[in-house]
């Protein structure tokens, strides 16, 4: 078998949090847009949403990135002030330099438009923001004078050269140079100043602050000229400005739930979008690039703009922007469902889980809606139009996959739920904490308590045989009818991950924690052991096999994940694997969408799809 090779990536969305703004970057050809969420930056294609590039290479978490005017590099900051300057041109994005600029998180960058400098806000212990070479790092003149986080920084295009930064003491400050000093104070917000940007011809800057103002100055020499909509831009702050690429309209978005399109000379409105009434709806950031208008959502999902259709989104990208907790394909595998560990409700201020149902064609998502589970879900299984799902909130849902929408009720299990397995009647065993339980169509139809603390489940083709992992033992039981009755001990010596029972019915395999083992047992030779694996590093999290039963696959905390094959048919020892499938991030779940297609998902807040080629 050769090296499994990526086929898509259906990425996480920005990291996002109520009442801060975040920077969208993208490149001047209109091809591709940056964002950050944990310690990756994410290059993700503008037409193409299955299109994504990861940069893995910072060690603290990702604030923000901007491609230089060239598009040959992007720099990107991190939360501890270090910036790196890594290539676009190689897959390896060689890294060029990386300095350590300022004293806390960096907030925003700007590059000089002969791409030789940069600009970098944040926080630090004496100067919240610094202009330095991009090929050495030397300091370019002096940039003081705020007494707080600076929160944005703007390189004028043209000459002369001007930088203006907006902070957090309500002022914005323009500096001339090179070498840079300091020019203007401009104290025209009652609120903190969240962002500012030039146009691109540099006659005026806009800043953009938290009292609702979005004000215009000129841009060489720093003279208010006037507020967007006269007085008040909009009902709530301002998280995002940006200019079209002509420099005549330019686009602010909103805690009002609002974005507006303004002609920059007249600053009247030219167009209003109004995309939702709820918390998530809120918008904190926007990119204009070339034709397309991008703004994300409070929720981290991201909106393509229509001008002439201002209440109907062109396109929206949804994902997650939090730890995938559990994945599984529909019955047909033409959608997988994944969910995440905690969303913002849609109805109020509470945190929910959040579950979405991938196209695997297109990489688009869709939400379901309604009010479901109220905490992390840790298992979930697609049975016919049946998604069910087991959570931290001791129930168990059994909801419409067609419809899209949770149903009211959950049913109540009587310990915390591990994991579940289904037929396809909707006949479910689950593994909880202290018991094990069968739940039909949302109704518990039995229950026993159980010393072994049950991890997880999986029901055998014969659809009376059960085995439940647990901690250090593997536990037999017998499904009949809808009473489950114990049969078999085997004895691990460690906690069982994952156990699952080949499609057609002969294996079972069971992947542990500490020792990183996988043992395979033969089904009608009593569950003796027929062989055990091990390649991985850490811990398994996940485990499933491929639709013709000759293979399996294990995801560990390493990142990896590997393709066995039964030592029977292949040899033990011919086995293919991906070794940075998750670059410092899990593989929390996987599952064979064909034999020769495996999806993953990570608590990056990525999912990945993998082509694998037998020789």
């Amino acid at each position: 078998m050769s090296k499994p090779e990526l086929r898509c990536v259906f990425a996480s969305m920005p990291k996002t949090e109520r009442g801060k703004f975040i920077v969208l970057g993208a490149d001047r050809k209109g091809q591709n847009f940056l964002y950050a969420n944990g310690t990756n930056i994410y290059i993700r294609d503008i037409n193409d949403p299955t299109k994504c590039d990861i940069y893995s290479e910072h060690t603290a978490p990702c604030t923000m990135a901007q491609y230089s005017p060239s598009g040959f590099y992007i720099a990107s900051g991190d939360a501890t002030g270090k910036v790196r300057i890594w290539d676009t041109v190689n897959p390896e994005h060689v890294l060029k330099k990386e300095f350590h600029v300022q004293g806390g998180p960096i907030k925003d960058i700007s590059w000089s438009e002969d791409n030789t400098k940069i600009a970098v806000a944040g926080e630090g212990r004496e100067r919240c923001c610094k202009v330095i070479t991009s090929d050495s790092g030397n300091t370019v003149g002096e940039i003081g004078g705020h007494t707080g986080t600076v929160n944005a920084i703007a390189f004028r295009p043209v000459r002369p050269f001007r930088i203006v930064s907006a902070g957090e003491d309500m002022r914005s400050q323009l500096y001339k140079g090179p070498p840079f000093k300091y020019e203007k104070d401009c104290k025209d917000h009652t609120n903190f100043v969240n962002c500012v940007r030039y146009s691109p011809t540099g006659d005026v800057y806009i800043t953009g602050g938290a009292d609702g103002q979005a004000i215009v100055y000129n841009g060489e020499s720093g003279d208010k000229i006037g507020v967007l909509g006269g007085t008040k831009s909009h009902a709530g702050g301002v998280y995002g400005v940006a200019f079209s690429p002509d420099g005549k309209e330019v686009l602010t978005v909103s805690g009002d739930k609002t974005a507006k399109i303004w002609n920059v000379e007249s600053r009247e409105e030219v167009t209003k979008f109004e995309l939702g009434k709820e918390l998530g709806d809120m918008l904190v950031s926007c990119v204009w690039s070339g034709d397309n208008i991008i703004v994300v959502l409070l929720k981290g999902y991201i909106n393509y703009l229509d001008r002439n259709n201002p209440s109907t989104p062109i396109k929206t990208l949804r994902g997650h922007n939090k730890l995938i907790t559990a994945m599984t394909p529909s019955t047909d595998r033409s959608k997988v469902f994944t969910t995440s560990l905690e969303a913002v409700s849609a109805k109020s201020n509470a945190v929910n889980a959040v579950i979405l149902a991938w196209d695997i064609n297109t990489g688009l998502a869709e939400e379901f809606k309604g009010h479901g589970h109220t905490n992390q879900v840790f298992d979930m299984v697609a049975r016919g139009d049946y998604l069910i799902s087991v959570s931290m909130d001791d129930t168990c849902r059994y909801t419409s996959i067609s419809s899209m929408q949770y149903g009211a009720e959950a049913c109540k299990l009587p310990s915390q739920p591990k994991g579940l397995a289904a037929l396809d009647s909707g006949l479910a065993v689950i593994a909880c904490m202290d018991h094990v339980v069968v739940v039909n169509k949302g109704n518990v139809m039995f229950q026993q308590e159980v010393k072994f603390g049950p991890t997880c489940a999986d029901i055998s083709p014969d659809k009376t045989t059960v085995a439940f992992g647990g901690k250090g033992d593997l536990h037999i039981f017998e499904l009949d009818g809808m009473t489950l009755r114990g049969k078999k001990i085997i004895k691990i010596g460690d906690d069982v991950m994952r156990a699952k029972f080949s499609p057609d019915g002969a294996y079972l395999a069971v992947c542990t924690g500490s020792k990183r083992i996988t043992y395979v047992y033969n089904v009608a030779d009593d569950f003796k052991e027929h062989n055990h694996f091990t390649k991985q590093t850490a811990k398994i999290f996940s485990l499933d096999w491929a639709p013709n039963s000759q293979y399996f696959a294990t995801g560990s905390l390493d990142g990896s994940f590997v393709v066995w094959c039964l030592s029977t048919v292949f040899g033990k020892e011919q086995v293919c694997s991906r070794m940075d499938a998750h670059k410092k991030c899990s593989v929390s779940s996987l599952a064979w969408l064909s034999d020769n297609t495996i999806i993953t998902a990570s608590n990056d807040c990525t999912i990945k799809q993998w082509d694998i080629k037998f020789a």
